[in-house]
């Protein structure tokens, strides 16, 4: 089975390095994709080349691709418009335009973005995926948006067992019930396959958040494997300068919450460095310490 590791956080706090670094580290031993889902991602910058429009190489053993909303979308159609259509069609008057509407419905975007997430599992290609996430708000939406989208379509079963008369030739159920199994089969994805690291910088807002996505997604039934701690202030840079003092301070004070309130788990620190967002250098570099920390 292709194993799912997703890195979340907070805005800003280092989720897209982490993830490439880790990317980078499992396509040394086996076939890796890492996929961004989020909106103001920067894989395309890193690896100077277009990667939201399909699956591209971009090292050794590592395919990339951004996931937009626009592809996304476009995926969607191609696999479920001709199907919606013709439920719809067959008992209101509607032409094509009908799909332009729908595919603005809440959730349709977030569940066809983790059908991807699915299809790229179930393909065999992959040993790992690594998935690198929107910020904390928007994670727990996608996730969460799955459960609602599942009680949704139960609904939906009962409803048209009372209207199913005023179809003519077409079964919604059909499409109904493979919407569901499709749902089912992102919620078991993301239970079984898929384990989550949490990043944040050593600060009071990254860390709180950090703890509750923490708990949030162990609510949902997804694994934390941790936590990681990015650009700590070692010691001997800042103990001559009393601003940089008490920034180092401060930072290992919510250092020691963060590891008091891990409750077991593991922490990764990855000190404050230098250099361009480089796949030579600088993310090398970030993906040897995740290794060896």
């Amino acid at each position: 089975m292709t194993k799912i590791e997703m890195f979340t956080g907070k805005g800003g706090v280092g989720k897209t390095t982490m993830s490439v670094a880790t990317a980078l580290q499992y396509a040394q031993s086996g076939k890796t994709l890492l996929i961004s889902t989020d909106p103001s991602g920067s894989l395309s910058e890193i690896f100077s080349q277009s990667l939201d429009q399909r699956v591209t190489e971009v090292a050794v053993n590592l395919d990339a691709v951004e996931l937009t909303r626009e592809l996304v979308l476009d995926l969607w159609r191609k696999k479920f418009a001709d199907e919606i259509y013709a439920v719809l069609s067959s008992f209101l008057p509607v032409g094509r335009e009908i799909i332009d509407y729908i595919e603005g419905a809440p959730g349709i975007e977030e569940e066809f973005m983790l059908d991807y997430l699915l299809t790229m599992a179930q393909s065999g290609t992959y040993e790992t995926i690594v998935w690198d996430t929107a910020p904390t708000v928007t994670t727990l939406n996608l996730l969460f948006i799955q459960q609602l989208f599942y009680t949704h379509l139960t609904q939906a079963q009962k409803v048209y067992m009372k209207v199913k008369t005023v179809f003519n030739k077409v079964d919604p159920l059909a499409l109904i019930n493979k919407w569901k199994h499709l749902t089912a089969q992102i919620i078991e994805l993301l239970q079984t396959d898929t384990t989550a690291w949490v990043v944040a910088n050593p600060e009071r807002l990254p860390v709180e958040q950090a703890l509750n996505i923490s708990d949030s997604l162990t609510k949902f039934g997804i694994d934390v494997n941790g936590f990681i701690l990015n650009k700590m202030l070692p010691l001997e840079l800042c103990k001559d300068h009393p601003f940089w003092q008490a920034k180092f301070q401060a930072q290992q004070r919510w250092r020691k919450r963060m590891f008091q309130a891990a409750d077991g788990r593991i922490v990764k620190e990855i000190p404050e460095l230098t250099g361009e967002m480089k796949v030579d250098g600088f993310l090398s570099e970030v993906s040897e310490l995740l290794r060896k920390v």
